[in-house]
């Protein structure tokens, strides 16, 4: 097939999904606008920041301003929530087309595109009924592109750079989902160094994560300085988040209560069965453990509400692209260059 064409296809079939998507988000004109009670105490801290009332001094919110700027540039141009909608919309595109990059390093396009629709369609409306777990989970979306590129390729600063970004923005959005990022900067620097590369090359891994949060942190930082609210946001949101982080009992209870948890147990069937056939397991076993890890990070959020459940799903594109992977064959399928 013509190369531009192929790619002409792909993205109006990621715009189809995201089209699809899209129409469950309450923030569409085009459907009755019913808001959780956590949507309208954002959109209405959103809305007074725009009119100037100050974040976390003349206003409560324990989230962090990444949301309500968010969601406050949306009133800039009109009190309706039609571009609020359009950003959405956007941020709902470059997520599922991450999950598609993503699943096309381990399948075809064919099952990339199955499996990113499977996990991006259903169970969505958790997500554009909620708060920050739409933005967080195209964070997590986006960080699961960063690792597996440099599980498949080794140390990329570019990508190392851009999880360090992704880290900052979510210390400024929901503080307690942090660890993920850490856990898996420090899993990246145990691996490279076991990897054995070069003093220089590890050096310049340590030097892009400092780039990616200064990237974010001297913006922020100045945001927070020039409105005075630099300490309210570490009591309300740092130390909030930090201090109501729930169970791990409770928390593990819900996302195990799931049915998608099944994708999981699937995953280690996919590895096995890699293993047995003398396919090089060591990548996904990675992902296994930062799976497991990042769904222990997510059964500590202090709310277990539905939206924290599909946070997990964001994990879950490499374990089923892997297993679609293994009936590529039996229909003339294989997975394209990583490069392209």
């Amino acid at each position: 097939m013509n190369v531009k064409l192929k790619k002409t296809l792909e993205f109006f079939a990621i715009v189809l999904i995201t089209f699809v998507v899209a129409l469950s988000s309450p923030l569409n004109p085009w459907a009755s606008n019913v808001f959780t009670d956590v949507q309208n105490d954002i959109l209405s801290i959103a809305h007074s920041v725009k009119e100037g009332y100050l974040a976390y001094v003349e206003l409560d919110g324990h989230y962090g301003p990444v949301v309500y700027e968010f969601y406050g540039l949306g009133y800039l141009l009109t009190e309706t929530h039609i571009v609020q909608f359009v950003m959405e919309t956007v941020v709902v595109f470059f997520t599922i087309l991450y999950m598609y990059k993503t699943a096309k390093l381990y399948t075809s396009e064919i099952f990339a595109f199955i499996t990113t629709a499977l996990l991006s369609v259903f169970g969505w409306g958790a997500l554009t009924h909620a708060g920050a777990e739409e933005l967080m989970f195209f964070l997590l979306v986006l960080g699961g592109y960063h690792i597996t590129r440099q599980l498949q390729e080794g140390f990329m600063s570019h990508h190392t750079y851009l999880l360090a970004i992704e880290l900052g923005l979510v210390f400024f959005l929901q503080p307690g989902y942090i660890w993920i990022w850490v856990g898996v900067l420090i899993f990246f620097a145990v691996k490279f160094k076991v990897d054995g590369i070069e003093n220089k090359a590890y050096g310049s891994f340590f030097l892009s994560i400092l780039e990616g949060l200064a990237t974010v942190a001297i913006p922020m930082g100045l945001y927070l300085w020039h409105f005075k609210n630099a300490l309210a946001f570490v009591k309300q949101v740092v130390v909030y988040n930090m201090q109501n982080l729930g169970t791990l009992n409770e928390g593990l209870k819900i996302i195990v209560g799931s049915p998608w948890i099944a994708i999981v147990a699937l995953f280690i069937v996919v590895i096995i069965v890699k293993a047995l056939t003398d396919n090089k397991i060591v990548e996904l076993c990675s992902w296994l453990g930062i799976i497991v890890f990042a769904i222990v990070i997510i059964a500590l959020q202090g709310e277990k509400l539905p939206s924290y459940l599909q946070l997990a799903k964001a994990l879950y594109v490499v374990p089923v692209a892997s297993a679609f992977s293994l009936i590529d064959k039996f229909f003339g399928l294989k997975v394209e260059d990583s490069s392209n």
